[in-house]
């Protein structure tokens, strides 16, 4: 992007979206009080379409306004603005063929969790994040990338997909790893494991909205030129 007014312009757009859906209530939340947010749609959303700077920049604003907005969705205190920016940054870093940078994001987070004693007593609970670790750090990931170069629309599908679900899986992980530490010693193992056949219909139900959403607005806003106005 050339102009520093766009940016900005841009961001604060985006930022509104992301703003508005984390005042909307998601889901609710297992073992604390409080509520998910649509905020888990936007951010992945949004990196997909503005990538991972500029995106992860409007998340975190808007995340941040989020806060004030919605208190009850700020389930980590201040924490809270890091899961979906850094989700709407890992989706953004699978567009541009970085798709090791959100494993870098996801293994961290499980290396957080994992420290935390019952982190490693509910150590099944993160499997659908490892399935999402193994698949950024594979050749599909490099694969989703380049398709958001492609002419055909089917191709681009399934990098919008594949973006998708990382990023949402990342703020999940990224979500869990700051729960662990900031209820400790409240989320005991038996919470986690209770949560472990729920989380991943929540998370699949975001990752279709997500990729239901982006899909057209991707196109809309490619036609338009926007896309590579963002280059």
């Amino acid at each position: 992007m050339k102009s520093p007014a766009i940016k900005v312009a841009v961001i604060a757009v985006f930022a509104a979206m992301q703003a508005l859906l984390s005042y909307l209530p998601f889901t609710i939340t297992i073992g604390m009080s409080g509520q998910i947010t649509l905020g888990v749609v936007g951010g992945p959303l949004i990196g997909i379409l503005l990538g991972p700077s500029i995106g992860g920049s409007a998340v975190l604003i808007g995340s941040l306004i989020g806060v004030f907005l919605n208190p009850g969705g700020a389930l980590f205190g201040p924490f809270t603005v890091i899961p979906p920016t850094l989700g709407a940054f890992s989706a953004g870093c699978v567009r541009i063929k970085r798709g090791y940078v959100a494993g870098l994001a996801i293994l961290t987070s499980l290396l957080v969790f994992y420290a935390h004693p019952s982190g490693r007593e509910a150590f099944a609970y993160t499997w659908l994040h490892i399935v999402a670790l193994v698949l950024a750090f594979t050749p599909l990931a490099l694969l989703a990338g380049s398709t958001f170069e492609s002419s055909k629309k089917e191709r681009t599908v399934f990098g919008i997909s594949m973006a998708a679900f990382i990023g949402v899986l990342t703020d999940h992980i990224v979500g869990s790893a700051v729960a662990i530490w900031y209820f400790s010693p409240v989320l005991t193992p038996g919470i986690w494991f209770a949560a472990m056949p729920i989380y991943p219909i929540e998370r699949l139900v975001a990752f279709t909205l997500a990729t239901i959403i982006t899909i057209p607005v991707y196109y809309g806003l490619r036609r338009a030129g926007f896309i590579e106005l963002l280059k």
